[in-house]
């Protein structure tokens, strides 16, 4: 990792406007998997490798489906009573759901939990920009900062530009499209996430000095090291890291129901229930099958026994636009050549 990178002490998510009545222990993080197809074939991604099984890993071959208009309202009642966070992903690109902005405009304006999504970009356009503007935090992959190793890391369907139109220049469109969102005074707060493995290390660097000026103060890029995602992908940069899962209050719903406590389960293999049969997650999460599951987790069985790095976040770092104060109240600065 480059040694010009520095932590950024204050994360976004501890900035979190709980009121009175919440507790954060009491609260969860739920990830809502509206898809698990994806249009791009990122090679750091299990989606690279579908179906097919890397020597000693994991495989990634769950059925692809698209979240239904029934589960999707159960989901956010849900929401409603137990989430202090909503993040929109998991293992597919959210705008490939033919009912996305319907989706997002079901959510109550005055919804008590914040706002995520995870998307490639590929899919935004002027019109959909619209809808994004209501979520607290957008992050958007972008990992490089030229075309020729981008479309070696990120292989996959066209790109659309701002009128919907397919573009065959499919990083410098994706680039464009962010630039643009960028400049728009409504936007919101935006990560840029690049995800670092021995493909792309070489440019970190100069990607976060191409963009680190583009951002407004309530921006930033995001440098993460590579994940295993349950023990499924091998890359040089992944190292040993306790597992999170255990203490934390993550449920992670995929687009047919079904539920994980893992937030990396890309088969939904710790399957502790399903939410559009029991429709109250409290069932779920105080319940048999949960508890089993945290047992085997904290032990290691299962698919636990081929991931060795878990949710490792200790090579993250933040770089906030010219003039946050993040950073204990220091305007963040561009990184020096």
């Amino acid at each position: 990792m480059n040694k010009l990178i520095k932590k950024m002490p204050q994360k976004l998510l501890e900035q979190i406007p709980y009121t009175k009545s919440w507790s954060v222990r009491q609260k969860w993080l739920i990830q809502p998997e509206l898809t698990n197809n994806c249009n791009f074939r990122c090679v750091y991604c299990p989606h690279s490798i579908y179906r097919k099984k890397v020597d000693g890993s994991n495989q990634f071959n769950r059925e692809k489906g698209y979240m239904s208009e029934e589960l999707w309202d159960i989901v956010l009642r849900n929401a409603a009573k137990y989430a202090s966070i909503i993040m929109i992903g998991f293992f597919g690109e959210p705008l490939l759901h033919p009912k996305f902005q319907s989706f997002i405009r079901m959510i109550p304006a005055t919804r008590p939990y914040i706002l995520h999504i995870n998307t490639n970009w590929s899919l935004v356009t002027k019109e959909n920009m619209e809808t994004l503007k209501c979520f607290d935090l957008v992050r958007i992959s972008l990992d490089t900062s030229n075309a020729s190793l981008w479309e070696r890391l990120c292989p996959g369907g066209p790109v659309l530009d701002l009128n919907g139109v397919p573009s065959k220049d499919r990083h410098n469109m994706v680039a464009e499209k962010i630039e643009y969102w960028l400049q728009l005074k409504d936007h919101s707060p935006t990560r840029l996430v690049c995800v670092v493995s021995s493909i792309n290390e070489h440019d970190v660097e100069r990607h976060v000095s191409l963009w680190h000026p583009k951002l407004s103060p309530r921006d930033h890029v995001q440098t993460k090291t590579i994940l295993s995602y349950g023990g499924v992908m091998r890359d040089s940069h992944m190292s040993k890291y306790p597992c999170i899962i255990p203490s934390s209050k993550y449920l992670t719903v995929a687009w047919n129901g079904d539920c994980t406590p893992c937030n990396l389960d890309v088969n939904i293999a710790w399957n502790v229930g399903n939410l559009c049969e029991e429709t109250d997650m409290k069932k779920i999460v105080n319940g048999k099958r949960w508890k089993q599951a945290i047992s085997d987790i904290k032990r290691k069985q299962g698919i636990c026994m081929n991931c060795l790095d878990a949710n490792n976040r200790s090579e993250d770092r933040e770089y906030w636009g010219v003039g946050s104060v993040q950073n204990n109240g220091d305007a963040c600065k561009p990184l020096k050549k």
